[in-house]
């Protein structure tokens, strides 16, 4: 009888390829792949072939992915990984017509301007 073993969730590996292909709609609009400041990168068919059987793990640690990759998109727009292991589409700001001033930055929880600088908040 063959014993089977649960690995912990931070022991989880995953294929740096197949976690792109898999999160990222359209493969096409990759552009380039490389570090968040744009000093090292390769484009995405390069990328693909050199790190086709590269694992790593989600969770970080030994074999963790470089925290400043990214894979970059013909839109402007870019993923990256979270601390925990997900890639995550983001978007550049755009400054958006109406858009107002604000008076307060920082509040006692976690929020965004809109919910600190909302009229009924109130300062505690």
């Amino acid at each position: 009888m063959i014993k089977q073993v649960k690995i912990p969730d931070d022991m989880q590996w995953a294929n740096i390829v197949d976690e792109i292909e898999t999160t990222v709609e359209d493969t096409g609009m990759i552009i380039w792949v490389g570090s968040a400041d744009g000093r090292y990168a390769m484009p995405w068919g390069q990328f693909k072939a050199m790190f086709h059987d590269t694992e790593y793990r989600v969770q970080g640690g030994y074999c963790a992915l470089a925290s400043d990759l990214v894979v970059a998109m013909d839109d402007g727009s870019w993923y990256e990984q979270a601390d925990n292991g997900y890639f995550y589409h983001r978007w550049p700001p755009q400054l958006q017509p109406g858009f107002r001033p604000f008076e307060k930055a920082t509040g006692q929880e976690s929020g965004s301007l809109e919910e600190l600088n909302t009229d009924d908040k109130a300062d505690v």
